[in-house]
């Protein structure tokens, strides 16, 4: 079978089409002229679109748009065309080849820009490049959430302790009033009451007095009751905007920690729409192959009774019942690979609709719910400022009518019996005192019941505490066996892919529980660790190579390309050969090598060698 790849304006190449055959396929041109740009094609039919819109620099510095198109025996399998949009983005059309592109970029093109390399050649930790394509990052991105989740649930049950202090100080307030109103009533009790007929035998002028003496004390209750309003608003307030900010802050770091969370859901619904793509294409396809063995068996069924048939309807080659059966054979083993890819992605589909569902959910808590609850805390806050408004309005009025009837009072003062009037004002004094008193319990009462309201949510606010704190926890244990099943998948993979290479340079090659990679080398019959940093160049590229191959085994045995460029320009040709005829056992369909070529020896363009016999 042959691979067809054409490229118009990617890197240096204005335009060109190139054949690879099943195999080994050696790349063969001087520098400069397009080796590396056939590779970043490659690169490009993979790249999921938000990887490839800062990648302008990929396209011919003079064109503002370029082409890769890939073809398997003729027929188009993909095309993606790539326009510029300023001096360095670029959109992007056409789906990509495969749905999960930097992944393959990652485990399948080995060029000295290929992340996995780099972090293994420099001796740095592997955890983020080998976990970002298992369950890990969705353990992970569960257990940042309920980190912030948890952070502001402490900062609730802290607020909720300080409403505990609050209802303590006022119930001490309270029963310190309630022992000064009981005081009052007794000394009220043991002062002669005013009734009618007593006024009425007053004169006129202290009959006025204690009417005037009243409203006084009637303004100076209204007075300091709306300052206890006011008060209590303010403290209201103060309590709404802690909340608000708290749920501000929730979002805020929720968006800093996970600031591509609507770019996921939007990446998961087209790798939904791409599964499906291929989903529809496996089934056609099983249906032409359930269709083929139809007709095989029809076949099969005739030929016995017509001798007729025996023949080949185009070319008229003898076609016996055995060939018919081999035929068959081969379409029932198609079939059932079919199958097995039909409930992959079936499969595949229900996990990602379930992976975009979950952060649906997860976003539209944070955001949509936070954001009605800040919205309604907000109109609270302008409730509570108009009726605050309103009460210094009236404060402000009742000042200027207390000023006025209190100098009133000054003036009747002198005008009636001195004893009378102490009567009259001490009285008055006390039962203003008692609905002051009374006013103020009320004021309490309310404050005590509101906080005891919210303090009764602190059973509810620890529970969930403890049970986001008992997820968080189980969480980070089931992350912890992940990346332990992970680990141990690569190591699988590393020891089988080192095995197959023949390559004994070393002991033992294995990722660590910390996604460190350690050797062990023998060195005067001790089994020892050697540094990844103290090895050589070629040592090191060959190790990382080992573990793309490995990531390659682990997540994408299926796809049909592996690239090799540049990375082994130092290599010596019996190591390269152990990766190629690894490469070959493992029946990778489509092997590329680039390898540079003297100008004397070219044709000055790419030219395709192939190596060994088509399967």
């Amino acid at each position: 079978m042959t691979l067809h790849i054409i490229l118009e304006n990617i890197g240096g190449i204005d335009k060109v089409g190139l054949d690879f055959k099943k195999g080994k396929n050696l790349i063969k041109a001087p520098n400069a002229t397009g080796k590396s740009s056939l590779v970043r094609g490659i690169e490009l039919l993979n790249l999921p679109q938000e990887r490839i819109e800062n990648k302008r620099y990929y396209l011919n510095f003079f064109a503002t748009k370029g082409r890769v198109q890939l073809k398997q025996e003729g027929k188009k399998v993909c095309e993606r065309i790539f326009k510029a949009k300023t001096a360095s983005k670029v959109s992007v059309e056409g789906p990509p080849f495969h749905p999960e592109g930097q992944k393959v970029n990652l485990f399948t093109l080995a060029t000295p820009d290929n992340e996995l390399i780099a972090a293994i050649t420099a001796g740095k930790k592997l955890e983020n490049l080998l976990t970002q394509y298992s369950d890990v990052r969705y353990y992970s991105f569960l257990i940042s959430y309920l980190k912030s989740r948890l952070a502001n649930l402490k900062k609730d049950l802290r607020i909720y302790l300080m409403y505990e202090s609050d209802i303590d100080n006022m119930q001490q307030e309270h029963s310190q009033l309630e022992d000064a109103l009981e005081t009052t009533k007794i000394e009220r009790e043991t002062l002669p009451e005013i009734n009618m007929e007593e006024i009425q035998s007053y004169s006129e002028l202290e009959s006025r007095y204690h009417k005037l003496s009243k409203e006084v004390l009637t303004l100076q209750n209204k007075i300091e009751t709306a300052s206890d309003i006011i008060k209590l608003n303010m403290a209201r307030n103060r309590d709404t905007k802690a909340t608000i900010k708290s749920m501000e802050e929730e979002i805020k770091n929720f968006m800093i920690e996970h600031p591509s969370v609507d770019q996921e859901i939007a990446r998961i619904a087209d790798e939904i729409k791409d599964y499906r793509r291929y989903l529809d294409e496996v089934k056609n396809e099983k249906n032409e192959t359930e269709k083929s063995i139809k007709e095989v068996r029809n076949w099969i069924s005739l030929s016995q009774r017509m001798p007729d048939l025996r023949k080949c309807i185009v070319c008229g080659r003898p076609y016996t019942e055995k060939h018919a059966k081999t035929r068959e054979d081969k379409l029932l083993v198609e079939d059932s690979h079919l199958s097995k890819r039909v409930r992959e992605l079936e499969f595949q589909i229900d996990d990602a609709e379930r992976r975009k569902e979950d952060l649906e959910v997860l976003i539209h808590k944070i955001k949509n719910d936070n954001q009605i609850r800040i919205s309604k805390a907000k109109q609270e806050i302008r409730r509570l400022q108009k009726e605050i408004t309103e009460k210094k309005k009236e404060i402000e009025s009742s000042e200027k009518k207390y000023v006025q009837k209190e100098s009133e009072l000054k003036i009747l003062e002198k005008s009636i019996d001195q004893g009378r009037a102490d009567s009259i004002k001490l009285i008055n004094e006390l039962d203003a005192k008692i609905q002051r008193i009374l006013g103020k319990i009320e004021q309490l009462d309310k404050q005590i019941e509101e906080k005891s309201k919210r303090i009764d949510q602190i059973d509810q606010v620890q529970s969930e505490f403890n049970f986001y704190g008992a997820i968080q926890a189980y969480l980070e244990e089931r992350e912890k066996i992940v990346k332990l099943g992970v680990i141990e998948n690569f190591n699988h993979q590393i020891k089988k892919v080192y095995q197959l290479m023949a390559y004994r340079d070393f002991e033992d090659i294995r990722i660590n529980p910390n996604f460190k990679l350690i050797v062990k080398r023998k060195r005067k019959g001790k089994l020892i660790d050697q540094p990844i940093e103290s090895l050589s160049d070629s040592e090191r590229i060959t190790i990382a190579l080992i573990v793309m191959l490995a990531g390659r085994e682990e997540y994408l045995s299926n796809y049909p390309l592996f690239v090799l460029d540049k990375v082994t320009l130092d290599y010596d040709p019996s190591r390269l050969l152990m990766i190629l005829d690894y490469l070959s056992l493992r029946e990778v369909p489509y092997i590329l090598v680039t390898l540079a070529q003297s100008i004397e020896d070219s044709s000055g363009h790419l030219e395709v060698e192939h190596l060994g016999v088509e399967a």
